[in-house]
């Protein structure tokens, strides 16, 4: 079993250190977040010149999600949450040889079906109540798969919690340039720069031109890669009604102010997408991730907006999943997101791991 790249020193070593937050000119770019320390009571990156930088992180949090992703063993890994209402960051945990929060190292895989979803609404090409009525496409897509009716039907509002593939090409190819698919990808964070205080590469999407290419890519398959900060900013950005809220990792030594930097989506497609993200942990993929083994729902009374992914693939052969939500949807607080590339033989799946970590966030606000 890799370690996980974070370790633990005493408080009064951290106190007796000279600290360095956010907003600083020194230190622009370089920072070791593949080596967050914690305290009982604050996290801490190694800046340049080995200086601590205090972090945002909430220690507990950030403690159970190394925790949880030591029990994940998947051989690379992350966990990112932040407060949606300010966008300061709670959890930054890596595993693996380097820092996979703002690294896109997976296929976005089915979590992009919340871009097309988002542009299907946003151009009017489609609403919950929308009927489509398919045969075929379970696993993959074949051209033959988005001609025709069928007899397997649903509405567009159950199909992005339960990621039926073909609706979504389908919808896709009928509606659709490669250009919307673009052009919304940049807009909810899973491509272009995201606002954040540290350095963050881009996701990287690439949808084809042709109307099958783009319909598979439509559906997920195959079109670019994802960080776990980028899913994160999705779903902060559909958890604030569509504003992009800036992220802020670096402690300002003040409580983290709300800056939105602009609009991304309209606010009746935000709550939309959030209605139909509910699907996911009510009757969806995460339905049975959101029972505990005895059968009892996990988190009773709190709703669960949440878009799951997995694809195998790679060399090493990996299978990559995906979690990412937020809660509560009436009123969001948290927003989390995780990425496991497991081995072909896996302990547990990104889904389990999100619940978990919701799970011990709801319990410590209970407290």
């Amino acid at each position: 079993m890799s370690p996980i790249r974070a370790f633990l020193f005493p408080a009064a070593l951290a106190s007796a250190l000279t600290l360095t937050t956010a907003g600083a000119s020194a230190e622009p770019s370089h920072l070791g977040l593949h080596r967050v320390r914690v305290t009982n009571d604050a996290a801490f990156a190694v800046g340049a010149r080995g200086k601590p930088v205090r972090l945002t992180l909430d220690p507990d949090l950030q403690r159970t999600a190394e925790r949880l992703l030591a029990s994940a063993d998947a051989p690379e890994a992350a966990i990112v949450a932040s407060d949606v209402r300010t966008g300061r960051i709670l959890v930054w945990a890596s595993r693996g040889d380097r820092d996979y929060v703002a690294e896109p190292h997976a296929p976005s895989a089915s979590l992009f079906k919340i871009v097309t979803a988002a542009a299907l609404l946003d151009g009017g090409h489609a609403n919950e109540g929308t009927r489509a009525c398919w045969s075929g496409g379970d696993h993959d897509i074949k051209p033959a798969d988005l001609e025709g009716r069928g007899s397997a039907c649903t509405t567009f509002g159950e199909a992005l919690g339960k990621s039926i593939n073909v609706v979504f090409a389908r919808l896709a190819k009928d509606n659709l340039e490669a250009s919307d698919l673009r052009r919304m990808a940049e807009n909810v964070g899973f491509a272009g720069d995201l606002p954040i205080d540290v350095p963050a590469r881009a996701g990287r999407v690439e949808i084809p031109d042709d109307p099958f290419g783009m319909a598979r890519a439509a559906a997920g398959f195959w079109n670019g890669k994802l960080s776990p900060l980028g899913a994160l900013f999705a779903m902060q950005t559909i958890a604030n009604g569509g504003e992009r809220v800036r992220l802020v990792l670096r402690d300002p030594g003040v409580p983290v102010a709300r800056v939105v930097e602009r609009r991304a989506l309209d606010p009746r497609v935000a709550r939309t997408l959030t209605r139909m993200l509910e699907v996911t942990t009510r009757r969806g993929t995460c339905v049975r991730a959101f029972r505990r083994a005895d059968g009892t729902r996990a988190l009773p009374g709190i709703s669960v907006a949440a878009k799951t992914g997995t694809l195998v693939g790679k060399r090493p052969a990996r299978m990559f999943s995906w979690f990412a939500g937020f809660a509560p949807t009436n009123k969001p607080e948290i927003a989390v997101s995780v990425m496991l590339a497991n081995d072909l033989t896996w302990r547990t799946k990104a889904n389990v791991v999100g619940r978990q970590l919701l799970e011990a966030y709801f319990a410590d606000r209970a407290r």
